[in-house]
């Protein structure tokens, strides 16, 4: 079985954990790992960066907090899920690390 990733990421695209983040998701999927992002707060502004459309063909599952994401007015995108805190215990549940990004 597949070992899986989860990352919750908070912030916006300008503070450092993007880069971060982009570059885990890149070495983990690399690894053979399956990767899950949580964005939620200000890291639904992560949704206009193109490299995570790249990271999703890549096979990373991108979910958003569709409350945030609408507080925020954030335009869906084709590559992402629109999910809720729900999405986001079950993330925890079933990975093998969690990485939280805040």
């Amino acid at each position: 079985m597949k070992r899986k990733l989860g990352i919750l990421l908070t912030t916006s695209p300008e503070n450092e954990n993007t880069h971060t983040v982009i570059r885990l998701t890149e070495a983990a999927l690399a690894a053979g790992t399956a990767v899950e992002m949580f964005l939620m707060c200000d890291g639904v502004y992560h949704l206009n960066d193109p490299r995570l459309a790249v990271l999703s063909a890549k096979g990373a599952r991108v979910v958003v907090c569709a409350h945030n994401a609408i507080e925020r007015k954030v335009e869906r995108k084709d590559f992402v899920h629109w999910g809720s805190q729900h999405d986001l215990a079950t993330l925890v549940k079933e990975s093998d690390r969690f990485l939280s990004f805040n």
